[in-house]
């Protein structure tokens, strides 16, 4: 079951994986491209109405225990470590056929779309608004 964490935490827990996962692969000399350590996926996931903890808690279920979620007011944001885009589309196809059917979601993969977590974060919000209409604070 996923982590349930305020948004306010969103970037430094960014950061800190962004972090680990460089620490990890250098301390173990990998030069192969390993999704598990290579790949974070960050997503907006929006929701039909104010967030609330019924939204919550199936998508909570459906997540690795390594998964963290940041409420939002009208949204909810992912962090998922380990995770490359195909496996990101499959996470995120899940939860909108497990939410309505019909859901329609942003991300972006580091290192793909961002070095940083600041240009991940900016490019997150791009994205958010231009194909979901939602602006992320």
């Amino acid at each position: 079951m996923a982590q349930k964490v305020g948004p306010e935490f969103f970037y430094q827990l960014l950061t800190h994986e962004i972090k680990e996962l460089s620490r990890i692969k250098r301390q173990l000399n990998l030069a192969e491209h390993i999704p598990a350590i290579d790949n974070i996926t960050i997503a907006v996931v929006p929701l039909k109405e104010k967030t609330s903890e019924e939204q919550i808690e199936p998508v909570e279920k459906v997540l690795r225990d390594s998964d963290v979620i940041f409420p939002a007011d009208g949204y909810l944001l992912l962090l998922l470590p380990g995770t490359d885009e195909m496996g990101a589309m499959h996470i995120l196809e899940g939860i909108a056929d497990f939410l309505e059917g019909s859901l329609k979601f942003s991300y972006v993969v580091y290192p793909e779309d961002g070095q940083d977590a600041q240009q991940l974060i900016n490019k997150l919000k791009e994205k958010s608004r231009r194909e979901l209409g939602i602006i992320i604070e």
